[in-house]
């Protein structure tokens, strides 16, 4: 370790501009490769683990294809009674403009067990189109309702009822509000799914424009059009990751402010700062009307990203540029701090995304989170060398001896975060999930590439310019203050008083949270919604949520479950038959009656067999007979030939029979398709219910699937949660080792790892505890914060640990060393956090709720971290100081600590 420190800084020293050169080269190869990391196509992919429910959609897609495929659009129509004149003329208006718009090309073909559209007022309809006189008035319009909703058989009377509020009862024509249902093919493919998704919001646009009844309106919805805002979203992640690098910027200018020299500086400074906070306000506000719109004119809402950034970035040339030339002393050296900072941590974004180009070809969802990790980890090493570098400048160290010396003491304490870090992170690489996989690998990459940036790139850049300043004896060295009277590291330098004076009360404090936490992850509760994504501005979003509310969840979802093997024999055929019965008493399960909602072979030759349905064939009838079935038992007797069955019902309805058996003829899978009502929330129980239903098809030895979108992302979640479980316990033990491992080599002290772990542990449990307490569950985007807390929380204990066996080798007494620490490195470390904290909090008035909640966890994670490095650590350390010293030891190896100076001090 210590060889590959003395090897950068000698690098440093006697090539800057070599090191240079060399950056912006691979920068620039690397800046190329960013063109192939992008988005892909299909995000589910990146979290899709080797689970039967994912194995079991694509298999469905292979022998049934588009068959297999439906989309419906359902309009909400509401505002007042809708069982009335007026709701019957919305619900014609809506229903001849999706039958007659943009998706009519792609309507199903109406059959009569399914017509191609169906509505709450379909018995008055039907009435109509019977013969019965077009009602005029309300009364009339519910007395059809009524006598038509008692003439239809139970199941479709069922049916209809359902297209009606929960809490409403039917038999009283009254409703607030209805549905109306039109039925679709939908996209079959991805290449299909744009022209889809487009026609959709046509037809919804074409929706909201229907002339209305006063008092009523029609509110579209398909998952189709859940997406439809997708640029607003991307333009607004823009927006708030632009005004997170403004907020960082403007933070960084202020922890690296340099004493000023003069009162102009002093003017100088203070125009500076206002003028940022003003450029900062004119970037939020905007954010702020679309999350807060009753408090600002809707005129804020409409304000675009362009011009404002525009208006931002001028601000802040303008600014910088004041500095540059009226306060060449501080101020400059103020300003080339703070860019070249953002500049080495874009260089380290790009260099990662370069490589993840390269490696990966498209990035992951949770590849997108890492320049968050980056940025707070590029501030911290950046903070921690430039405090260092001035500290040594400011005690009347030459620029050569500073850096040198910046490099080989920080940079022990860096190198040995970078390993721990990336090799935590690394653990993940082994995960079944292929986004974690990824994860793991470009946070190690990244990782150890900020580390080498800031080790090299940023000294040597600041070497170069501080050489000309000292040979042309333009150095400020009192402005180079390292930092010991300014008010946040006096601050921080105050808690010294809480390990010193009652460090005991300190870990029995922490040990009391720790089980709080341990406790408060017990009750997490992890969940996925692909609605979380979508604005909480959109009209979309908030129909969904009627139907959720209201309706039950509506008729958007639908279950499948792929039968495999030989299903044309008896014991088959009777196990789907008991399967369709054990599905009518399943809850989320819709029904007609007592009948399930689904479609399948049994289904099929049902429909073609029994003379009561307009489907009837005789043919099918005769073959259903000889084997066995009649309409009291539609079991098939033993030794049936049901291939020929099957064969008779492809024949009479084959486009029925390609979506049940396929179009092979092989009749080697069978799919039932089922109407549920589960949502995301009801997803597991409704999977072990199947489970439960589908016992009958195991005994007859077929194997059998149950899978759905919402059924998929419940196993994603699952799955993402107990990896993330033992990634954390691989992460924090691959940590706890090679701190102990490093410490009993470089000061047989092993138990600083333990020390030094602890409180990160801390921090990872307080992190999901407070998500509890704030409602916050556990899903794609927080499962990242174990990871942050890590990787932000274990350099901040190594900085505090490394620097206070430093400080205790040259100052006599524990109380001393730990002020020392808490002023210097403390300071440093609460610029660094308050930084990101500044920069990232910005994400809470994002319009998307994981963002919102990723910024605000964020936040306050890495004030965990803070907090636990400048309380928590110290108090483990002065009782770890005061136990070594009570049996007559030295704490620290004063001659290593003395000896690793000087080798930095006299190259």
């Amino acid at each position: 370790m210590k060889t590959l420190i003395d090897a950068l800084a000698a690098v440093v020293r006697r090539a800057p501009w070599v090191v240079i050169v060399v950056t912006l080269a691979i920068t620039a190869f690397l800046g190329y490769q960013n063109q192939n990391f992008q988005p892909a196509e299909d995000q589910n992919e990146a979290f899709a683990p080797e689970a039967p429910e994912l194995a079991a959609a694509e298999r469905i897609d292979e022998l049934f294809g588009d068959e297999s495929i439906t989309s419906p659009m359902q309009v909400v129509i509401k505002g007042g009674d809708v069982i009335t004149a007026d709701g019957l003329a919305a619900v014609q208006a809506v229903t001849e403009t999706m039958l007659s718009g943009s998706l009519s090309e792609f309507l199903v073909e109406a059959t009569p067990e399914q017509p191609s559209s169906v509505s709450f007022l379909s018995p008055v309809l039907a009435a109509v189109e019977a013969g019965a006189p077009p009602p005029t008035t309300d009364e009339e319009v519910k007395a059809l309702y009524r006598e038509g909703l008692d003439a239809l058989p139970p199941e479709q009377a069922g049916f209809i009822e359902q297209l009606l509020p929960t809490e409403v009862d039917a038999s009283g024509a009254s409703s607030p509000s209805g549905l109306v249902i039109t039925f679709y093919t939908g996209a079959a493919s991805n290449d299909e799914f744009t022209e889809y998704a487009e026609a959709s919001s046509d037809a919804a646009r074409e929706i909201r424009g229907i002339p209305m009844p006063p008092g009523l309106t029609a509110e579209p919805f398909s998952f189709e059009l859940l997406f439809e805002g997708d640029d607003e979203f991307q333009a607004e992640i823009g927006r708030l990751f632009a005004t997170a690098a403004f907020i960082i910027l403007f933070v960084l200018s202020l922890v690296f402010l340099m004493r000023p020299r003069s009162g102009r500086d002093t003017v100088l400074r203070a125009v500076g700062i206002v003028g940022m906070l003003l450029a900062l306000v004119v970037l939020i506000i905007p954010g702020l009307a679309l999350v807060l719109p009753d408090l600002f004119p809707d005129s804020f809402q409409d304000l675009e990203t362009g011009p404002v950034l525009g208006i931002a970035a001028l601000v802040y040339l303008v600014i910088f540029v004041l500095w540059v030339f009226l306060s060449p002393r501080a101020l400059r050296r103020t300003t080339a701090n703070a860019f070249l900072t953002m500049l080495t941590i874009l260089v380290a974004i790009t260099w990662m995304n370069g490589y993840g180009g390269l490696r990966f070809g498209s990035a992951s969802p949770m590849a997108q989170i890492l320049p968050i990790l980056l940025i707070g980890l590029g501030v911290d090493y950046a903070i921690h060398m430039n405090s260092r570098y001035q500290e040594e400048l400011a005690s009347g160290a030459s620029v050569d001896r500073g850096v040198m010396t910046a490099i080989r003491t920080v940079g022990i304490a860096l190198v040995l975060a970078t390993i721990t870090t990336a090799v935590g992170f690394l653990t993940n690489v082994t995960n079944e999930i292929p986004a974690l996989r990824e994860f793991g690998e470009l946070a190690a990459f990244g990782i150890v590439t900020s580390f080498l940036l800031m080790l090299t790139f940023v000294p040597a850049i600041r070497e170069l310019l501080d050489r000309r300043g000292e040979r042309r004896e333009t150095l400020d060295r009192a402005a180079l203050q390292a930092g010991g009277d300014r008010a946040l590291p006096r601050l921080i330098g105050r808690a010294a008083a809480l390990p010193l004076r009652a460090a005991v009360v300190v870990v029995i404090v922490s040990i009391v949270l720790a089980v709080v936490g341990a406790f408060g992850v017990t009750r997490l509760e992890a969940k996925f919604s692909i609605v979380d994504f979508v604005p909480t501005t959109s009209p979309v979003r908030g129909t969904f949520e009627t139907l959720l509310e209201d309706f039950g969840g509506g008729f958007g979802e639908t279950t499948q479950i792929l039968v495999e093997g030989d299903v044309a024999t008896p014991e088959a055929y009777n196990a789907m038959v008991q399967t369709t019965a054990n599905l009518g008493d399943t809850e989320n399960v819709l029904t007609f009656g007592d009948m399930p909602v689904v479609e399948s072979p049994v289904s099929l030759v049902t429909s073609l067999s029994i003379p009561d349905t307009p489907s009837f064939d005789p043919g099918v009838a005769a073959l259903a007979a000889e084997a066995g079935i009649s309409a009291e038992d539609p079991t098939v007797a033993p030794g049936a030939d049901v291939a020929a069955l099957y064969d008779a019902a492809s024949a009479a309805r084959p486009d029925i029979a390609a979506t049940v058996l396929g179009d092979g003829g092989s009749y080697e899978a069978a799919l039932f398709t089922i109407q549920t009502q589960a949502g995301e929330a009801g997803a597991t129980q409704l999977r072990e219910d199947l489970a439960v239903d589908m016992v009958p098809l195991a005994s007859a030895g077929v194997d059998a699937t149950a899978t759905s979108d919402e059924i998929i992302g419940d196993v994603i979640i699952i799955t993402l949660r107990d990896s993330q479980v033992s990634s954390l316990l691989i992460t924090l033990a691959a940590a706890l080792l090679l701190l102990v491992v490093n410490f009993w080599v470089t000061s047989r002290r092993p138990m600083l790892g333990v020390i030094t772990t602890v409180p990160v542990i801390l921090v990872v449990l307080l992190s999901f505890t407070l998500m509890v307490a704030f409602g916050i569950a556990f899903g794609p985007v927080t499962a990242t914060i174990s990871a942050l807390a890590i990787g932000i929380g274990i350099p901040y204990m190594i900085h505090i640990t490394h620097r206070y066996l430093e400080d205790r080798a040259r100052h006599p007494s524990d109380g001393e060393a730990i002020g020392k620490t808490l002023v210097h490195t403390g300071g440093a470390l609460a610029g660094s956090a308050l930084t990101t904290i500044a920069g990232f909090g910005i994400l809470v008035i994002s319009t998307t709720i994981p963002f919102r909640q990723f910024g605000f966890v964020t936040a306050y994670t890495i004030g965990l971290a803070l907090l636990a490095a400048v309380l928590i650590l110290p108090s483990y350390l002065v009782l770890w100081d005061r136990w070594h010293r009570r049996r007559g030891e030295d704490p620290v190896d004063r001659e290593a600590v003395e000896a690793a100076l000087r080798s930095g001090v006299g190259s």
